[in-house]
C-alpha cells in the first residue's frame, strides 16, 4: 500500500512544485535588467526547461531502486512504460541518463562563468556557438550514460534469477517480466560480475570526473575574480561573486541529494549490505527533489532576486493592511 501511494503521488507532487517554481524563476531572470545577467539568462532558461522535462519524465517513468544481497537493480513502477518491451527499457535508461545530463548542465554553467571573467567573445557576440557546443556536450553526457546503462548495465537472466524470490515478495511479480538495470557483484558468472563492475566503475568515473571539473572551474573563477578587483568596479565584481556562489549552491544540491545516495546504493551490495526499504524511498525522493529545490536556492542566493521576492510579499501585505483599514 505504501509503495502504491509513494510511487503514484510523490513524483506528481514534485512535478507540480517544479512547474510552480521554475516559471517564477524564469520570470525573475528575464524581467531583471539585462546588464545583470546578459546572455547567462538563456543558460538559466535552459536549466529551468531541463527541470520541467526532468519532472515530467519522473512522473511518466517512476524509478524504483532496491538492493538484495550482492545485487542492486532499478526498475519502473507503474505508468505507461512499466510493461516489458525494448522501447520501455530505453525509457528506463533515458530516465537514468537525465541524472548525468544534470551534471553536464552544471558544468556548462561553470564554463560560462569562467568565460565571462575571461571576457571571451563566446559570452556575447559568439554566444550562439557556445550554446551549440553546450547542446553537443549535453547530448554526449546523455548518450554516454545511456550506453553504459543499456549494454553492461542491463540485467541479464542470471541477475534476474538471483533476485527472483526477493523480487516476488516485494513487488508481487516475476523479475523475468520487468525492464531492469542491475548489477551482481558476487554469486554469478565471471561475465556477469565483469559487466556489473564495468557499469558501476564507468558511471562512477563519469560522475566523479564531473564533480572534480566543478571544483577546478570554481577555483579558476575565484582566482580570476580576485584579480578583477583591481580593475573592475566593485558592483561588477560583487555580482560575479554572487553568481558564482549561487552556482556553487546549485552544484552542491545535486551532489548531496542525487550523487551521494546513488553512490551508496551502487556500492552497498559489494559488501553485502542490505539497505532498508525506507532508504530507497528517501533516495527516490531526492532524485526528484532538485528540479524545484535548485531554482529556489538560486533565487535565495542572489540578492537582486531575493529582494524582489520579499519586497513583493511586503507589498502584498501592505495592500492587504490598507484594504482592511479602508473597510474599518
Amino acid at each position: 500500500m505504501l509503495d502504491e501511494w509513494f510511487f503514484l503521488y510523490i513524483p506528481r507532487l514534485f512535478c507540480a512544485l517544479s512547474f510552480l517554481v521554475n516559471p517564477i524563476f524564469v520570470y525573475l531572470i528575464f524581467s531583471e535588467k539585462s546588464a545583470n545577467f546578459g546572455n547567462y539568462r538563456f543558460l538559466l532558461l535552459s536549466f529551468a526547461v531541463f527541470n520541467l522535462i526532468y519532472s515530467v519524465v519522473n512522473v511518466l517513468v517512476p524509478l524504483d531502486i532496491h538492493s538484495y544481497g550482492y545485487c542492486c537493480f532499478l526498475t519502473v513502477r507503474h505508468g505507461p512504460f512499466s510493461e516489458v518491451s525494448e522501447f520501455n527499457f530505453h525509457m528506463l535508461v533515458g530516465r537514468c541518463s537525465l541524472v548525468s545530463a544534470s551534471y553536464a548542465i552544471i558544468l556548462l554553467h561553470f564554463v560560462y562563468r569562467y568565460l565571462v571573467v575571461q571576457k571571451s567573445s563566446l559570452t556575447d557576440r559568439n554566444f550562439h556557438w557556445y550554446m551549440t557546443i553546450s547542446a553537443f556536450v549535453l547530448v554526449l553526457y546523455f548518450v554516454t550514460w545511456h550506453a553504459i546503462c543499456y549494454f553492461p548495465g542491463r540485467a541479464n537472466v542470471e541477475t534476474r534469477e538471483y533476485i527472483r524470490k526477493d523480487f516476488l515478495e516485494i513487488y508481487g511479480t516475476d523479475s523475468m517480466n520487468c525492464n531492469m538495470i542491475g548489477t551482481l557483484f558476487r554469486g554469478g558468472s565471471g561475465e556477469t560480475t565483469f559487466r556489473s563492475w564495468a557499469a558501476t566503475i564507468m558511471v562512477t568515473l563519469l560522475s566523479v570526473a564531473s564533480i572534480f571539473s566543478f571544483l577546478i572551474m570554481a577555483k579558476k573563477i575565484m582566482y580570476k575574480l580576485k584579480k578583477m578587483t583591481v580593475n573592475a568596479s566593485k558592483k561588477t565584481v560583487k555580482l560575479q561573486f554572487e553568481l558564482l556562489r549561487a552556482l556553487i549552491v546549485q552544484t552542491v544540491i545535486p551532489i548531496f541529494i542525487s550523487f551521494s545516495p546513488c553512490l551508496l546504493c551502487w556500492y552497498s551490495p559489494v559488501f553485502d549490505i542490505q539497505l532498508p526499504r525506507g532508504f530507497n524511498y528517501l533516495e527516490l525522493s531526492a532524485l526528484g527533489l532538485f528540479a524545484f529545490v535548485d531554482p529556489v536556492a538560486i533565487i535565495l542566493c542572489l540578492p537582486i532576486l531575493r529582494k524582489r521576492i520579499f519586497c513583493f510579499n511586503r507589498h502584498n501585505s501592505s495592500i492587504a493592511v490598507g484594504v482592511e483599514g479602508i473597510k474599518d
